[in-house]
């Protein structure tokens, strides 16, 4: 029987070609959208799910707040804190102290012949991990060579990852690795006691080398890991917990109060605002005010997101499917009359048309599936490189049973019920009417009234995030950022003085038209210190933003100076500049009227009361999210490794950009031969265009989502126009016979679907204001949506539905009347 209802269906379907590649490509489009999403979140939301007891690990952060009551947090902790932690605060099984090290590896030459140099490597942030031997106790790694028991466990060893092995010593027996010498930075000479496999690619542990954390518990190395420091919090400075069986994190987060009391100065009102949190492991990669060195961390809500836009495309493409399927049904009601005079009872016959639909959606999946790879493709920029698509994985396999079903019931059900409801009498007499005021036919236009507004709310969220792109990347931001490059310096070079000496060398380059010294003006990190201004008998102490600068860096980038002077160079701090929000904050009503006083702040080796000697106007010191923030400059060059170069543009094409790169590459090299900062260029504009990366990611899925709802809501609207036209055939017919023209058949057919269309904008008005104003309150400098966003919506949404239109209604109005009537 079934393959009976197999066969009918695929006959009926060949003989509609045009009915079934039209819903055959919305479904797939809808279809390869949703696994598409399902790929990217499924991926996303696995992360570290593999590790055994996760949700007993977490990691202890710190939280700060200001004066002004203001609540900021850092990833780690102060270093001396681990130590105390796990003799004072219970419910922790294990604790490991750990430091994210950004350390070059050197693989000596074993024969020392002199004919192999040794091997240098520069590691990034994320791949060397100082830790305690208990970390391997926190986290589960498979071990490939040596004992878990005894590694780290003493100073100047080294654990390594499988890859990392064959990285440093090539693909030989990883018992041969063990013994092997490694040199990290240099200086820090270790043993590698382990190999461990890598973890799988959803985990942001993507450490490669562990050295042991005795190794920098000696007097050289306490210093610059600040073991000693109990008022200075780095992100590298972290330390992760695995609690006892049935021990809560509100439990031991309880205990932190107390254990700050105790270790820190209350006097200070820096520590009264301290705390110490427990952050999930679960809770790391999507952590959006939590920022480290070595995750990757994604916006949860823009995932979910992602799941409604994908619930949403597939939900109109399933409508498409009914409007299409009960267009064609006129058609069919002779043979469902001959069917059930035949035998047929309604299940058999709904079961003939769940066929056709399961084919359809099939044919739909496997078209889909074909279509995953191109679009990944597309979108490899902003999707995760470790994401990859196997269609033979059983998560794969059993979300396309499951959207295979899940289509075919929800777009198939109602067609095949409604169809197979006609009474043989009036079937056999194609007397069958579903219009007027029927209830199929209000289901029918709600639908596509539904897909319209979908639709209208995409158009709108993409003007809408269109419109805020534009605006940041064309807002004046206080500053000049066109043919400005910057990159760093040598900053472990222990000669400081090496950089004047590029300086001078780029300065000799023709095509340079000037250099500075100094962070750019904004960037994506920051660094603050506690300024204290202590004048007239009140005392204002805040967190101020800090640039170190050079007397260039305010005419390079063009920054205006409302009062004072510019900056003297200097090694040490011996002056500042500050701009005009701090000037406000400080109480001045005018810039000029700050000149003079002092300021004091907590440099290296104490207290330093310094004079304010210019004030310059407010520029943006980071991305368009942040207001601008108080903000000090002074020189303090001895002791500054960013660098950046101004080129003349007038006449320069990318070749000519190309070339001066490479010589200022050259003259890099020439002073750092043995670098271990590499010279690596960037753009000042594109780096603040990278600041936008997120919402370039949002607008392109939000175009893309846009443009396929468009596309499956005409198809929608086409298969009503061609049911309303087959309908309405024969009334067309009288009405030309009785003198109407073309055009007044055309408005005749046309008007109903756009008071459908604008029914579904003025629902979508109000839905998509509220959505992307939500959206907008991420920006503290953002577009105010105008009357003209929602109109130029309107207008085109209403010129989309008319194109769709057009086409049968043309046909239909040029179409012989006698045809059309010589039936009666």
């Amino acid at each position: 029987m079934f393959k009976n209802h197999l066969k009918i269906a695929l006959r009926i379907l060949l003989r509609n070609k045009v009915y079934s590649f039209v819903n055959i490509l919305g479904l797939a489009i809808g279809v390869s959208a949703c696994l598409v999403i399902y790929l990217l979140v499924s991926f996303e939301l696995s992360f570290e799910d593999f590790q055994p007891d996760r949700e007993r690990i977490y990691r202890v952060t710190s939280g700060f707040k200001n004066q002004e009551g203001e609540a900021f947090y850092n990833a780690g902790l102060s270093s001396p804190m681990p130590s105390s932690i796990v003799q004072e605060i219970s419910g922790i099984e294990y604790l490991s102290a750990c430091h994210v090290w950004s350390a070059r590896a050197t693989v000596p030459n074993d024969k020392k012949d002199g004919k192999n140099p040794p091997k240098i490597w520069k590691n990034e942030d994320s791949e060397v991990l100082v830790c305690q031997p208990e970390y391997f106790k926190i986290f589960n790694y498979e071990w490939l060579a040596g004992n878990q028991k005894t590694a780290l466990t003493t100073p100047n060893e080294v654990v390594l990852s499988q890859t990392e092995a064959e990285k440093y010593f090539g693909k030989i027996p990883l018992q041969q690795v063990l013994g092997k010498q490694l040199y990290f930075n240099d200086s820090l000479a270790t043993t590698v006691t382990g190999v461990v496999k890598d973890f799988p690619v959803n985990s942001d542990f993507k450490f490669k080398n562990f050295i042991s954390f005795k190794s920098i518990e000696s007097k050289n190395w306490r210093k610059e890991f600040q073991l000693d420091q109990w008022t200075n919090t780095n992100s590298s400075s972290m330390a992760f917990v695995k609690l006892t069986q049935n021990t809560k994190a509100i439990t031991v987060n309880a205990q932190f109060p107390a254990f700050l009391k105790k270790h820190l100065d209350q006097k200070d009102e820096w520590n009264i605002g301290r705390t110490l949190t427990l952050q999930a492991l679960s809770d790391i990669h999507f952590s959006d005010k939590l920022q480290d060195n070595f995750s990757r961390q994604v916006h949860l809500p823009t995932l979910y997101t992602l799941l409604g836009i994908a619930g949403f495309l597939l939900l109109i493409a399933a409508i498409n499917y009914v409007n299409l399927s009960t267009a064609q049904s006129i058609t069919r009601v002779k043979e469902i009359g001959v069917r059930k005079v035949l035998g047929s009872n309604r299940k058999t016959l709904v079961i003939q048309f769940l066929c056709e639909t399961f084919i359809i959606t099939s044919l739909a999946v496997f078209f889909s599936v074909i279509l995953v790879e191109p679009i990944l493709w597309i979108f490899k920029d902003f999707i995760p490189k470790e994401l990859s698509f196997n269609v033979l994985s059983p998560n794969i396999l059993g979300f396309l049973g499951i959207i295979t079903l899940a289509t075919c019931v929800l777009s198939g059900l109602y067609p095949a019920w409604m169809i197979s409801s006609y009474q043989p009498v009036s079937s056999l007499k194609n007397q069958v009417s579903s219009g007027g005021q029927t209830r199929t036919a209000l289901l029918r236009k709600a639908l596509i009234t539904f897909q319209f507004t979908a639709s209208q709310v995409f158009i709108l969220g993409t003007i809408i995030v269109a419109t805020q792109s534009k605006y940041m990347l064309n807002k004046d931001l206080g500053f000049k950022k066109d043919a400005i490059v910057h990159f760093y310096t040598d900053w472990n070079d222990p000669d400081n003085n090496k950089k004047f000496v590029l300086i001078q060398k780029i300065k000799q380059i023709p095509e340079i038209e000037s250099v500075s010294l100094g962070e750019t003006p904004a960037r994506n990190g920051y660094s603050t210190n506690r300024v204290t201004y202590n004048e007239g008998g009140k005392e204002i102490k805040i967190d101020v933003h800090r640039r170190t600068i050079d007397e260039n860096y305010i005419p390079m980038f063009g920054i205006k100076i409302l009062a004072g002077r510019n900056i003297i160079d200097s090694d040490s701090a011996k002056e500042f500049i500050i701009n005009e929000t701090y000037a406000k904050a400080l109480g001045f009503k005018k810039p000029e009227q700050a000149v003079g006083h002092f300021l004091v702040y907590s440099g290296g080796k104490g207290d330093y009361k310094l004079p304010i000697v210019g004030v310059v106007a407010d520029f943006h010191l980071q991305s368009l999210h942040k207001a601008i923030q108080p903000l000090y400059m002074m020189s303090e060059t001895k002791y500054e490794s960013a660098m950046s170069v101004k080129i003349h543009s007038k006449g320069q094409s990318s070749a000519d950009f190309k070339s001066v790169l490479a010589k200022i590459e050259k003259a890099y090299k020439e002073i750092y031969p043995n670098s271990y900062e590499e010279f690596s260029p960037k753009f000042f504009d594109e780096s603040i265009a990278k600041f936008y990366e997120k919402e370039e990611r949002f607008a392109k899925i939000l175009n893309t989502a846009t443009g396929v709802a468009i596309l499956i809501s005409c198809m929608g609207l086409f298969g009503l126009v061609a049911f309303t036209t087959q309908q309405r055939t024969k009334e067309i017919g009288i009405r030309k016979v009785l003198g109407a023209s073309v055009t007044q058949i055309m408005q005749l057919l046309s008007k109903d679907f756009l008071k459908l269309v604008i029914l579904g904008i003025f629902i979508a008005t109000p839905i998509a204001y509220w959505a992307m104003n939500q959206w907008l309150q991420d920006f503290a400098y953002r577009i105010n949506i105008s009357w003209w966003i929602f109109a130029l919506g309107g207008i085109t949404s209403i010129i989309i539905a008319l194109i769709s239109v057009s086409y049968q209604s043309v046909k239909a109005a040029l179409m012989n009347p006698v045809k059309s009537l010589r039936t009666e």
